[in-house]
């Protein structure tokens, strides 16, 4: 039996350095199994988040703004994980808007994903306090397994 352990693989980026090493890992697992390498960035909608007290404030966008930063995303995209991809390696990019831990899992349902590798630590901060750990979230509900990648940065 020749099954191949990976088939699918995504990695999710909020562009965080954490973020880029993830992208080293996905990249190079996904390449050894010869698997789909999924890019997927969530932009987070602050008006789908939950409310954070009584200070909450829906906020709107328009339409000129979501288009600049779909492109801006892009565009990162394309600079600090496709242009580092080996010659014909497989991928697509997923472009997502919502909460990003309920995208990211919709998305792992939906695209049978195998393995979703993301940074351990992402947005710090406000972010952070505000939203909690999306890889703490994904990690408790994916329908697959998760590997989190921890900074290889030096901490002093």
């Amino acid at each position: 039996m020749s099954e191949t352990l990976f088939t699918n693989i995504a990695l999710c980026t909020d562009f965080s350095e954490n973020a880029d090493e993830a992208f080293n890992t996905a990249k190079d697992l996904a390449w050894r199994y010869g698997a789909q390498l999924h890019i997927v960035h969530v932009m987070v909608n602050f008006s789908l988040s939950p409310p954070i007290h009584s200070t909450y404030m829906p906020i709107e966008y328009d339409s000129k703004f979501i288009e600049q930063v779909t492109v801006a995303a892009k565009e990162t995209i394309q600079q600090r994980y496709i242009s580092r991809l080996k010659e014909k390696q497989p991928y697509e990019v997923h472009l997502l808007s919502g909460y990003a831990s309920s995208e990211i899992i919709r998305l792992a349902k939906e695209k049978n994903l195998d393995l979703i590798v993301m940074g351990s630590h992402g947005l710090t901060g406000i972010a952070h306090v505000l939203f909690g750990s999306t890889a703490d979230r994904v990690v408790r509900r994916a329908p697959c397994s998760v590997l989190t990648v921890r900074s290889t940065a030096k901490k002093e």
